[in-house]
């Protein structure tokens, strides 16, 4: 497997746009959200998602932006693949 950090941002995002992103990318497991090696998760900035799977890097920045086109018109996406990952700050998810 490999691990994709995403970003995806629009120049005049409308009100709901990430909101509606979060949900479209969700479909393919392209989550909003990060895991620690504790197992607790943390929330990514907004925009910013984490994928895991076995395509190349091309393949996958080709599906965000062409998935982040239905969403809103000219996205601009950028994917970079990691094999190491360090984080501050980011909001921890409460556990239900």
């Amino acid at each position: 497997m490999v691990n994709y950090i995403i970003r995806v941002s629009y120049t005049a995002a409308n009100a709901d746009t990430y909101d509606r992103l979060n949900v479209e990318l969700a479909k393919y497991n392209v989550a909003g959200a990060i895991k620690a090696d504790d197992g607790k998760g943390y929330y990514l900035p907004q925009g910013e998602y984490c994928y895991s799977g076995n395509e190349a890097i091309n393949e996958v920045r080709d599906a965000v932006y062409r998935l982040s086109s239905t969403v809103q018109d000219e996205p601009q996406v950028l994917v970079v693949e990691v094999t190491t990952l360090s984080w501050a700050g980011f909001k921890l998810i409460e556990e239900a």
